[in-house]
């Protein structure tokens, strides 16, 4: 009887040992998506719980988004509710020690179903799967972590419902089980774990025909879906508006394919370079070697037939490379897995089978039968082999792993000697050798996963702490009823103005060069508030960053009037794309599509501004200046010096070293002039000829410079308010094509465009709007028209919004691709705004009856029992 709460001791102590650094200290994860796309979520998601209500609706990315509908912010998923009284960087330390603990009694409860009632191959298995290298590289990514830390967990009761006696019980369990894991958030995941159970079921489980198998897994399956309606139904509404309608390419579906020379790399632990986090998937040279001695155990030793297991292990170790497999070209285009990136995902069903596997190996090892030398020789050649092709491959691509890629001398011994050590526990028999061996497995992914990226951590003012951009954006939207929107530029290759400062402060709090360098790449991405951290501060910006099924085709389709040669967005990242060669600087869109996205603030760095002969010249708006015509003279200033270069289409990066930069002296006279006819200008500053030091660097109007210290402010005039009157109206198809139209006549200023079925209207002018209340999920305006008119309000179009106009319902029209609009009449009239989705409703109401429904009849059949 004392085994099993010993057992659980163990899997709950193990977390905090190889945890310990992130458990036991203030310190953060501050790199990877947890940093930038996650923490803001979870803030975002935990204040709307904290306030008794469910996140519906952001206005402060792309334009508006919905935040219910995206499933990775977890909304229904019941571990994350215990973690809505604290802020992100703490919610997912508990959220990381939680499923670390799941994942671990998750896996002991499968070893024992499919293997052996043992204790201590199961607490191998376990250990393997917890905190050998896949899960543990993955909690970066928080809801698949989450998702991984329920596979196995499906696995014990999809073999329980198929070979136990309680097929009824145990059919409900899986399903329920899955739609947790659907609640978690990560569809790849789910995606993977039910691949993994056909092909469990295909290969031959049970007693049961293999159409019986499979019928079981198809009606698990409906259940699940049907638990997790509340998810589901909202998510496929956004899907059919998202960029992923129509599913991915063969190139896209395949990108982050592991490729075949780093197998090495991901198979056996590191201790240099931290390989790229989805190609990680070690279990310990000591785990490895027990696998594989578990694959050639006596079969009577399992309770299952182990080649299911290791048929498995070869499924997902051959998906994993994705491009590299002819196969996966052909899956590719397949319904399921072409909504779906990263062939290296397919990691997690070997990851998985392997650790079964191991636990299995630790099994033989109580065996009292013929030691078999030449096989334990055969297995530790076959790793030393591994070992010295990893030693000796192709080198990982730099973008592929983070430090040195070449492997050290120290690393190479120790792999060595963990072989050798390997090699005794196979060839000797002695009582303590299997306590002795999962003792040492242990010990070895302590060492290794010192390297991983929970233990690469982050003072936490790098995310909580208000920097100087932050506090100066929050200030000017202060008085705003309507917060204005940003637009960050910038390919973060800046240093923070207070650089010098940060590192002596991470010097004493004794971090390393790597924690460095994250650290301060977080405190660059707070200045820039990239890429979704505008969610954090509530500061609005005009794109962010959609690493699921966000952003909508319409935002996508808008884009190209922002980026250059009508470029498009995939993940709604503007920012990197505005910075271009032929700008030489910044891609600044133009003054028209900046007012069609009410955008006022352009953040930017400091990367492109150029000493020349000891003046100061800002070339971040060097497009801008090809549309200048204009300037108003700076007292104090008689000069003006102009940079400018013929060769505007060469490369950016060679601009404060090439020879045909020059630069024209000339008065405030003699600009506007040269302003009109010259169209290669860089950059204007106005100069003291008295004193030379004395200058200021001059941007193209309307834009002006508000801030300038690590980065820079630049600020537009404001233009009203964010919903405006259309003048005139266009009326084209609600479809792609009429969206196509639509660019067209937006870039050349012609008219506003109403899609759908609309009546042209040729409004009039002189009208008025003024907002009443502005908040996510409501937005109340007045408005005077001088003629029927359309109000076109610049937020983004999605079903579920409602209106009314003077409290009658009336339509809402999708506008100038991605906005909304509604018809008013002549004179006053009140429009109200609001996000009320009704699908989505009936989606929790139905849900939250099922679970009712689902958790009686479980009841029932254990008062049955």
């Amino acid at each position: 009887m004392w085994r099993r709460p010993l057992a659980l001791a163990f899997i709950i102590l193990l977390p905090l040992i190889f945890f310990h650094q992130m458990m036991l200290t203030d310190k953060i994860l501050a790199r990877g998506d947890a940093y930038h796309y996650f923490y803001p979520y979870w803030d975002l998601r935990n204040a709307a719980f904290r306030a008794g209500e469910l996140p519906l609706w952001t206005n402060d990315i792309f334009m508006g988004a919905p935040l219910l509908a995206n499933p990775q912010l977890g909304t229904y998923y019941p571990p994350n509710w215990m973690t809505a009284p604290f802020r992100a960087p703490t919610a997912i330390k508990i959220s990381l020690l939680f499923h670390a603990v799941l994942a671990g009694a998750g896996m002991l409860f499968l070893y024992r179903q499919v293997m052996s009632q043992r204790w201590l191959p199961g607490l191998v298995a376990a250990a393997v799967f917890t905190f050998g290298g896949y899960l543990s590289a993955h909690v970066e990514q928080i809801n698949q972590f989450q998702g991984l830390a329920w596979m196995p967990i499906l696995f014990a009761l999809y073999h329980r419902a198929l070979t136990g006696e309680r097929p009824r019980r145990d059919g409900l369990l899986l399903a329920m089980a899955w739609a947790l894991q659907i609640f978690s958030g990560h569809t790849q995941t789910v995606f993977a774990a039910g691949l993994g159970m056909v092909c469990y079921g295909l290969a031959g489980a049970g007693s049961q025909t293999v159409g019986r198998r499979l019928i079981t897994l198809v009606v698990c399956a409906v259940m699940a879906c049907l638990l997790a309606m509340p998810q589901i139904l909202p998510s496929l509404e956004l899907v059919g508006l998202s960029n992923r309608s129509g599913g991915f390419s063969v190139q896209q579906v395949t990108a982050f394919s592991l490729p075949p020379h780093v197998i090495g790399r991901a198979i056996l632990p590191s201790y240099d370079g931290q390989l790229f986090g989805e190609y990680v998937a070690y279990l310990g040279i000591l785990g490895l070697g027990l696998a594989l001695w578990g694959m050639a155990a006596d079969p009577s030793l399992s309770k299952s037939d182990k080649r299911i297991w290791i048929i498995l292990a070869v499924v997902g170790l051959v998906l994993a490379f994705g491009r590299y497999n002819p196969i996966y070209r052909i899956l590719a285009e397949l319904p399921g897995f072409n909504l779906f990136r990263v062939p290296a995902r397919w990691l997690s069903l070997f990851s998985l089978t392997m650790s079964l596997l191991a636990g299995l190996g630790a099994q033989t090892l109580y065996a009292p039968g013929r030691r078999r030398p030449r096989l334990a020789l055969l297995i530790v050649m076959f790793i030393g082999g591994l070992i010295l092709l990893t030693r000796f491959a192709l080198m990982p691509d730099p973008r592929e792993i983070f430090g040195g890629p070449q492997i050290k001398d120290s690393s190479l011994l120790l792999w060595l000697l963990t072989a050798l050590i390997l090699l005794a526990l196979l060839r000797f028999r002695h009582r303590w050798i299997p306590l002795l061996a999962a003792a040492l497995v242990i010990v070895e992914l302590f060492l290794a996963s010192l390297f991983l990226p929970y233990n690469d951590l982050s003072p936490p003012e790098v995310y909580l702490g208000q920097r100087f951009t932050i506090s100066q954006l929050l200030a000017y939207q202060s008085a705003e009823l309507v917060p204005e929107r940003t637009l960050a530029v910038s390919q973060m290759f800046f240093d923070p103005s207070d650089i010098a400062a940060l590192r002596e402060r991470y010097r004493r709090l004794g971090m390393d060069e790597a924690s460095q360098f994250h650290a301060l790449d977080a405190v660059k991405k707070q200045d820039m508030l990239r890429p979704n951290l505008s969610l954090t501060w509530g500061i609005p910006s005009i794109d962010g960053f959609g690493g699921g099924i966000l952003p909508t085709a319409h935002y996508s389709q808008f884009s190209s009037l922002l980026l250059p040669g009508g470029l498009r967005t995939e993940d709604g990242r503007l920012g990197e794309g505005l910075i271009q060669p032929d700008c030489w600087g910044a891609c600044i869109p133009d003054l028209r599509a900046l007012r069609l996205t009410d955008t006022r603030y352009i953040l930017t760095d400091k990367v492109y501004d150029i000493w020349h002969e000891d003046i100061l010249y800002d070339t971040a708006m060097a497009k801008q200046w090809r549309r200048a015509r204009r300037l108003e003279r700076l007292d104090g200033y008689d000069e003006v010096r102009i940079l400018h270069t013929a060769a505007l289409d060469s490369d950016i990066a060679a601009l404060s070293i090439r020879d045909d930069l020059h630069v024209t002296v000339t008065d405030w006279a003699g600009l506007d002039s040269i302003l009109a006819t010259d169209h290669s200008i860089l950059a204007v500053t106005a100069v003291n000829s008295r004193r030379e030091q004395d200058f200021l660097e001059i941007q193209p109007p309307p834009m002006t410079r508000a801030v300038s210290s690590g980065i820079k402010i630049y600020r537009l005039p404001s233009e009203g308010p964010r919903a405006h009157l259309a003048a005139r109206a266009r009326i084209l198809p609600d479809d792609w094509q009429g969206g196509e139209e639509a660019l067209s006549i937006m870039a050349d200023g012609e008219a506003d465009v109403i899609h759908g079925d609309a009546d042209y209207v040729e409004g009039g002018t002189g009208g008025r709007v003024e907002f009443v209340e502005y908040s996510d999920t409501r937005i109340a305006l007045r408005v005077q028209s001088p003629s029927e008119s359309y109000l076109i309000l610049k937020d983004a179009y999605y079903p579920g919004w409602q209106a009314t106009l003077n409290d009658e319902p009336t339509p809402i029209l999708r506008a100038n691709v991605m906005f909304r609009a509604v018809a008013v009449p002549a004179g006053k009239s009140a429009v109200v705004f609001s996000f009320e989705p009704r699908l989505w409703q009936a989606a929790l109401y139905g849900g939250g009856a099922l679970w009712m429904m689902a958790l009686a009849y479980l009841f029932i059949l254990w008062r049955r029992r």
